[in-house]
């Protein structure tokens, strides 16, 4: 019975662990942004630079692997609430390329914030140059 009580504390604890409306309006510009981003080869370099200085700006884990085409975070260690991060370059044609960012979290409950709002900032930082995260604390944005 202890066991099954413990659950319910720890489901409902996570929960709570939501985007406060402070968080949800300095993320607000990005929620419209899209799954990926579609650029243009010199566009593309100014692209990828964003993309390499967000991760070692906000991943918790270390870069493993950064080349033209990839760039990828260490996995998080199981029951770490903190996410892992891949991103992608695919060239689509006619010197176009599609810019894909992929995350994992390392605790089966969630991760703070949610993953909607953690690929959005990434996406709108990678396009615009502006980060909304700043000024927030990993794990809860508040």
């Amino acid at each position: 019975m202890k066991t099954i009580s413990t659950i319910i504390l720890v489901l409902v604890l996570v929960g709570c662990m939501t985007i406060s409306d402070k968080g949800k309006e300095a993320l607000a510009p990005a929620n419209n942004i899209g799954d990926s981003l579609k650029c243009e080869q010199a566009q593309c370099s100014e692209y990828w630079e964003r993309a390499q200085l967000w991760l070692a700006k906000h991943s918790q884990m270390k870069i493993q692997t950064a080349t033209n085409v990839m760039i990828q975070t260490y996995n998080p260690i199981n029951s770490d609430v903190i996410y892992g991060f891949s991103v992608i370059k695919e060239p689509v044609g006619n010197s176009a390329y599609s810019i894909q960012m992929t995350m994992a979290c390392g605790n089966a409950f969630g991760c703070n914030p949610e993953p909607i709002y953690v690929r959005n900032a990434f996406y709108y930082y990678v396009k615009n140059g502006q980060d909304l995260l700043v000024g927030f604390r990993w794990g809860s944005i508040n």
